[in-house]
């Protein structure tokens, strides 16, 4: 009976979970099957990777993205509609090409073990082409934005819990937590948890809905711009609405227990405030920031001088942000230079990073290899090549953002294009501390952003209008009768 009990859960979520795959692949609206990939993301892949202690999870994901692209992509050519390559596209097949090559590696794991390690670089690079292709619309980012600050929120709320469970209370939400906790298997002599002056662990620094430690201040960084800017368009009780995912975005924030999660937070917002003032949106994100800043020391006010976050945030103060720095991840930056030099062509995919982990047999060498860092992990698996076009392909995103977003006509969509871009400029910081293009939910953020804004920065940007015609609205409006006459004597003129 007790197996029939267990059993029953785990055979209704792997029916719903089908009927969800099936319906993103049948489902015309695109928009939709993008929306429920964002929910599953945000709220679901990494708890149940975590509750089930099983890596298998991860292919849930994989399966919905493949089958929104694959619907996708079998109704455009059902339809025999045309697939343009879209701006940046070429960076981004570049990017691919390297990594597959990489496959092929003779220092690599070889072609059967290394496809874990293509994976881990580009199981989302289709949503780039998706956010491109069907992210037209303003209601479409608004649902978007939305989406970030509801799964963002949420993960706050779970993360204030988990930061008032014991080790073991933690431990026992499931073996994955377990595993991290108490750093045992994959995480031997690294558990997520703090320890007080006698050595003895005091508390926990929670994951969030996330599978790992920082994951919801991480969140709450890609969202903490949405929010202002959904607070910015709101009036009214509107905004009163919104108070409550202010407070679960800020509980994110205070509760992360990583000072790399708290500098992505403060980067992104400078980078959110420089670009929306570039965006003629200055003054009012302003008055945003201001409010969210109060929201945030008011949490970590009410979280008390013990929280372990609370500690972590003095260090990052400007006198102390160099320092900190320096003693945590300068050996990790140093790194870089010996292993561009001794490995300008990489190792090959799979070498390094999660998807090493499945390699029971991978040599000594390469176990003892630093991939703290973002950029250390890329030239270990891609080479310098793929870094480089990966940082081509991310820095020609900023600038876009920074000289095109202000050239847009509707001011909604100026400050939602730039809460949507800021978190670009973090996620470059937060490769300092640890890797983001194989994780969640920076990964799948970054690819369908990227395509988002080489839409609506690249294709559909409207140019600015000349001096004369930003001048005329200030002149007496011309009769309309006037303004037609030029044209009815036109009319006239041809028939005659």
């Amino acid at each position: 009976m007790s197996e029939g009990i267990g059993f029953g859960p785990a055979a209704v979520g792997a029916i719903a979970f089908l009927l969800l795959a099936v319906w993103c692949f049948t489902h015309r609206r695109i928009d939709r099957s993008l929306a429920a990939l964002g929910l599953y993301l945000g709220l679901f892949d990494g708890y149940l990777k975590l509750k089930t202690g099983s890596p298998l999870m991860t292919l849930a994901r994989d399966v919905l993205v493949v089958a929104i692209a694959g619907g996708a992509l079998l109704r455009a050519i059902t339809s025999q509609r045309p697939l343009p390559l879209p701006p940046l596209g070429g960076l981004v097949l570049a990017f691919s090409a390297v990594v597959v090559v990489e496959l092929f590696n003779p220092q690599g794991p070889g072609p059967v073990f290394g496809l874990g390690g293509v994976r881990q670089h580009v199981e989302f690079v289709p949503l780039f082409f998706l956010g491109y292709a069907f992210m037209r619309r303003e209601t479409q980012i608004q649902k978007l934005i939305f989406i970030l600050v509801v799964c963002a929120a949420a993960g706050g709320v779970v993360s204030y819990i988990q930061s008032t469970l014991s080790p073991q209370e933690l431990a026992d939400w499931g073996p994955g937590y377990s595993e991290r906790i108490l750093g045992t298997g994959a995480f031997e002599g690294a558990p997520r948890i703090t320890f007080d002056e006698n050595g003895v662990p005091s508390s926990v620094r929670p994951f969030g809905l996330g599978s790992d430690l920082g994951a919801g201040a991480v969140a709450a960084a890609l969202a903490l711009p949405a929010l202002i800017a959904m607070m910015m368009a709101a009036e009214g009780t509107a905004r009163v609405a919104l108070l409550p995912f202010a407070i679960g975005i800020g509980l994110a924030i205070v509760t992360s227990g990583t000072r790399t999660a708290l500098i992505t937070v403060f980067v992104t917002m400078i980078a959110f405030g420089l670009i929306a003032a570039a965006s003629r949106n200055g003054l009012r994100v302003m008055a945003g920031l201001a409010v969210t800043a109060i929201l945030v020391y008011a949490a970590f006010g009410v979280l008390g001088e013990d929280n372990s976050t609370t500690s972590r945030a003095k260090t990052i103060t400007p006198g102390n942000a160099l320092s900190t720095f320096t003693q945590e991840r300068a050996a990790s930056v140093a790194k870089f230079g010996e292993y561009a030099t001794t490995y300008p062509f990489g190792l090959g995919v799979g070498t390094v990073g999660p998807a090493a982990g499945a390699l029971s047999d991978r040599p000594i060498a390469t176990q003892t290899l630093n991939t703290e860092t973002e950029w250390n992990f890329l030239v270990l698996e891609i080479g310098l090549l793929g870094l480089l076009l990966f940082l081509a392909l991310n820095f020609r995103l900023m600038a876009l953002a920074l000289r095109r977003i202000r050239r847009l006509a509707n001011p909604t969509m100026r400050l939602q294009l730039a809460a949507l871009a800021a978190p670009l400029f973090g996620l470059v910081v937060a490769g300092f501390g640890g890797t983001t293009t194989a994780t969640v939910p920076p990964a799948p953020y970054f690819w369908f952003v990227a395509g988002l804004l080489s839409y609506w920065l690249v294709t559909h940007r409207e140019e600015p209008a000349s001096p004369r015609a930003r001048r005329e609205p200030r002149a007496a409006p011309r009769s309309p009768v006037r303004a037609r006459e030029p044209v009815l004597r036109s009319s006239a003129e041809r028939r005659g």
